[in-house]
């Protein structure tokens, strides 16, 4: 049975040359100390060493602390995680030697490699369409309640979430262990099988296009009585486009021919039209004027009379002649120059049939030579039967699919939601039972407490429930949910009995099976059945001197190993 344990918590303060240790035990622990003495920075510290940003953190603190160091254990193995500003890195320890596993400040490729620790394996899906593994702070997001949110709303108290698609609904279900690690590996599979049997069918496709194409082409060829026959339809075929195309060099000239005609004819047309124009003018202005016209230039008088003007008019009606034989001739070019176009393009795709008929003809002899001469014919054979085993192979695929729904559907049957949902709602009676609530409360949605009331009585819900999931967690297989933090439950609004009852309800949380942590500036009673008690008693003063140099010592030790590591992945990179 692995589980997670957090061994100890170191932060470092490089600019007041202070830091402190905080030592963690299996079973109950108790940070004991007065208002502002750091209880909830230590607390705050172990989540943002984890990359969970909490959404309320002194300012001061933030700008203190330098380096955080959280040391933890997973099953028989011990790790540390170190984190400064954006950079992460995590290290295996092995006796007094570390050795570096990542070194990264890109969340996500820290994220992975923690959730690879912890073996921890549920996709996520970004709002953008990104797909990466679960993070820290929905993984952990019911494993603590802080002091400012997190006693109003239910496993609330981290900020890098957001972008995260139905991060609430996804996580509910997987803390809880309804749609687990086996669930999500059933999924997993299930993409795999569908992947290799869309693979199968694309080939599936492929060869019986091949084999329908091969054996059409087979029943030409069986038609076949010799290859010359052949060869003869080939050569008759070429020497009848070869006239066709003597046709079609025939039709073009005539186009050509017609195509001049229209244009010198469009010519004249234009020029007769604007002579058309001008006598026109010519006869409008001779009606107007005297027997005589005085050139206005040279002085010329010239006779305006009857004969005159009618020799103008005579112009005027044989221009109208002419233009009207010009637009006939260039109608009739015009129709036949079309004609002709329709003959050259019904020569055009006579020739296109008769060139596809040759290179089917002759395809088709290279089959026939290539199947009946060489021998070839098991190659197609051989392809047909190929589509016998596809189809087997994918209708495999089918069957392995369907088991795998199956199961997946037992997953996620209403009966065993309904034990699952039973099993919490009966950690949650002990609870309620320990702190005076009504067990009427007890309203779980989706694996959830609703908080539907409010006052004094919306924390102790909060603080049920999610003492009621660390304990149902506690008694799983494999599991990281069995640490769990509480922070100052004293500030909460409770009066003296209600604050005894949760001080009280702490009892069920001394199994060294699973740690908590609890900060308070009360004591508990339990401080003598306690594994841990952290007692801190200066003001803003909880870091010190006394182990400074060891930690930082600590801490140079382990960039030199990071180093180390980063520099041999560079050179392997290389290298590849």
């Amino acid at each position: 049975m692995k589980r997670l344990a957090i061994k100890k918590l170191i932060v470092i303060s490089q600019s007041e040359s202070r830091s402190l240790e905080v030592p963690f035990e299996n079973g109950l622990n108790i940070i004991l100390g007065g208002n502002k003495t750091g209880k909830s920075s230590i607390i705050k510290s172990i989540f943002t060493t984890l990359g969970c940003e909490c959404k309320r953190i002194e300012t001061d603190w933030k700008k203190l602390i330098s380096a955080y160091l959280l040391f933890f254990k997973y099953g028989e193995k011990q790790f540390c995680v170190v984190r400064q500003g954006k950079k992460f890195q995590i290290f295996e320890n092995n006796e007094d030697s570390y050795s570096c596993i990542i070194e990264t400040e890109t969340f996500h490729e820290y994220s992975n490699c923690l959730m690879d620790i912890l073996e921890i394996k549920m996709p996520c899906i970004s709002k953008d369409g990104k797909q990466f593994n679960v993070t820290p702070p929905l993984l952990f997001r019911f494993q603590y309640i802080d002091q400012d949110e997190g006693w109003s709303r239910i496993a609330d108290s981290f900020s890098n979430v957001a972008y995260i698609k139905d991060w609430k609904p996804n996580t509910n279900k997987y803390v809880c262990g309804y749609l687990d690690d086996r669930y999500y590996e059933l999924q997993a599979q299930k993409a795999e099988y569908i992947l290799e049997k869309d693979d199968k069918k694309k080939e599936l496709n492929y060869n019986q296009s091949f084999v329908s194409r091969i054996t059409s082409t087979l029943t030409q060829i069986e038609h076949i009585e010799s290859v010359e026959e052949v060869t003869t339809d080939i050569e008759s075929l070429l020497a009848k486009a070869e006239e066709l195309r003597k046709m079609q060099f025939s039709y073009n000239a005539e186009m050509t021919v017609l195509e001049n005609d229209i244009y010198v004819n469009q010519h004249k047309l234009h020029v007769v039209e604007h002579t058309l124009i001008e006598t026109k003018k010519d006869i409008e202005f001779a009606m107007t004027q005297e027997d005589e016209l005085v050139c206005p230039i040279c002085g010329t008088i010239y006779s305006n009379g009857l004969e005159e003007q009618l020799n103008i008019t005579s112009d005027y009606a044989h221009c109208e002649k002419l233009i009207t034989e010009l637009r006939n001739s260039i109608s009739i070019a015009t129709e036949e120059l079309e004609e002709l176009k329709e003959k050259y393009n019904g020569v055009s795709l006579e020739i296109q049939s008769i060139e596809q008929k040759v290179r089917n003809s002759q395809q088709l002899l290279s089959y026939s030579s290539f199947y009946k001469n060489k021998g070839q014919y098991e190659i197609y054979e051989s392809c047909k039967r190929q589509l016998e085993v596809l189809q087997g192979e994918i209708d495999s695929y089918v069957s392995k699919i369907a088991i795998i729904d199956e199961k997946i559907n037992e997953k996620k049957s209403k009966e065993r939601s309904k034990d699952i949902r039973e099993d919490i709602e009966g950690y949650c009676r002990t609870l309620a039972d320990a702190m005076n609530l009504p067990k009427t409360f007890i309203k779980l949605r989706d694996f959830v407490q609703i908080i539907d009331r409010t006052g004094s009585e919306t924390p102790r819900l909060v603080y049920m429930y999610q003492s009621a999931l660390y304990l149902y967690n506690l008694y799983r297989t494999n599991s990281p949910f069995n640490f769990y933090v509480v922070d100052t439950p004293n500030q909460q609004g409770q009066d003296a009995e209600n604050l005894g009852s949760i001080f009280k309800s702490l009892e069920l949380f001394l199994s060294d099976e699973g740690q908590v942590i609890v900060g308070t500036e009360r004591e508990t009673g339990l401080e003598g059945k306690a594994s841990n008690v952290i007692k801190l008693t200066e003001k803003r003063r909880c870091l010190n001197t006394i182990n400074y140099s060891k930690h930082l010592e600590l801490l140079e030790e382990l960039q030199k190993t990071a180093i180390s590591w980063v520099a041999f992945n560079h050179k392997a990179k290389n290298e590849k």
